[in-house]
């Protein structure tokens, strides 16, 4: 602190706001997002999970982590220049940047874990094959992640020995600390590890669904947002290491690494809630679903045409049409199907009794209304009954005439 230059703690040269507006713009965004995807699960599809109950988490620590960096911009000194800081005033700072590192360690998580585990249910309990593997894959990587958290949690706290010797200025008892830098960077490299491996690990399981090119890349781009986060996790890992190891004003060279974390971990919660929103799509606009619109008007006239007994059926797990499908319904009509599965991903479930297909569905919408919460009860529309991810089950269930064929001249199998 002696070779530090004279200081200014009166007039001092700031970074400004930024961190500020950033904090309330971003978590602006995000809250608004994760409660559109809580109201949707909630009231629309009835499809409340474990990945809802992590998201929460995330978004309070996000919260919490915003509330620290704020605090701490505007009140502490940590848009100046280290010796522009009160010297009574770098406890404080130690102490929040301290929780900072905490906060954004636990809300990256609880993203990652609600995005994998979003991932696990849409592949549903009975995958296999090749999708049992990639089942295995999924829950490899949230240990992976939970594993890296706890760590992390456990050298950020007891870095030094005794705890309070890493905020006290020039302590006169003795006390041991390793490189907080140094702990920083290596967590950021691996965040940025884990970052990439969420982003990339839905890839594969969206474009093996049986969907149009179109449609699976609209779905990928949404899921692509996380190459942002990628990229602020990037940025904030340079400064970690510019201000951290490379520096000592470790509060002017470090500020952006507080615009980065936020945008980071922002964008990384809108990512994750963002695939949930198609029902609440469905829901209040459903012109916008032209698939759906297309399908409801074929089957509609298939109806006129006199189709009246119905039968509930299916075939378990992710998997391709039977050829008996496909005789009985024509490629076309199951190629639609598979299109209405879209930003959720539903999978085929078709399950072996009547009350387990019907089982949190909700309704598809029609040519001229928007489709109806089946919160309480069964909800089906020209027979077509559309299950969402309520549980590791989810379902597309499909009702067929018994007693005449949907195609005239084609016998029923």
């Amino acid at each position: 602190m002696a070779s530090w230059p004279t200081p200014n703690y009166t007039d001092p040269v700031t970074r400004g706001d930024g961190a500020l507006i950033v904090n309330v713009v971003c978590l602006s965004l995000a809250f608004v997002v994760t409660m559109l995807r809580l109201y949707t699960r909630l009231r629309i599809t009835c499809s409340f999970g474990l990945d809802d109950i992590f998201i929460i988490a995330a978004l309070g620590f996000s919260i919490a982590m915003c509330a620290i960096t704020s605090i701490a911009t505007e009140r502490y000194g940590w848009n100046r220049h280290i010796w522009d800081v009160p010297p009574d005033w770098l406890p404080t700072i130690s102490k929040l940047n301290l929780a900072f590192q905490i906060l954004f360690s636990w809300s990256s998580s609880w993203t990652k874990l609600s995005l994998l585990w979003f991932c696990k249910r849409l592949l549903g309990a009975g995958s296999k094959g090749l999708y049992w593997s990639y089942n295995l894959g999924l829950i490899a990587a949230m240990v992976f992640v939970g594993v890296c958290c706890a760590m992390f949690l456990f050298l950020s706290i007891f870095q030094c020995n005794p705890v309070r010797a890493y905020w006290e200025i020039s302590p006169t008892y003795d006390y041991t600390c390793m490189h907080s830098g140094a702990i920083v960077f290596a967590a950021s490299v691996i965040n940025i590890f884990t970052d990439f491996l969420v982003t990339a690990l839905p890839m594969p399981l969206i474009w093996n669904l049986k969907l149009p090119t179109r449609q699976r890349l609209a779905v990928i781009s949404i899921f692509g947002l996380g190459i942002v986060v990628n990229v602020a996790g990037s940025v904030r890992t340079v400064y970690v290491w510019k201000s951290m190891i490379a520096s000592y004003d470790t509060t002017w060279v470090g500020w952006p690494i507080l615009l980065a974390a936020s945008v980071e971990i922002n964008v990384g919660l809108i990512c994750a809630s963002a695939p949930a929103l198609r029902p609440l799509i469905a829901f209040f606009l459903p012109r916008l679903l032209q698939t759906s619109r297309n399908y409801n008007s074929y089957y509609n006239n298939y109806n006129n045409r006199g189709g009246n007994s119905e039968k509930l059926w299916s075939s378990a797990g992710p998997s391709k049409p039977s050829k008996a499908e496909s005789r009985l319904y024509g490629d076309s009509v199951l190629d639609r199907m598979e299109v209405l599965r879209t930003i959720e991903m539903k999978t085929w479930t078709e399950s072996r009794t009547q009350s387990d297909a019907l089982e949190r569905s909700y309704e598809i919408s029609s040519n001229h209304g928007p489709a109806t919460s089946v919160c309480n009860g069964e909800s089906r529309h020209d027979g077509l009954s559309y299950g969402s991810a309520g549980s590791d089950k989810s379902s597309l269930s499909l009702t067929r005439s018994t007693h005449s064929p949907p195609f005239p001249g084609k016998p029923t199998p």
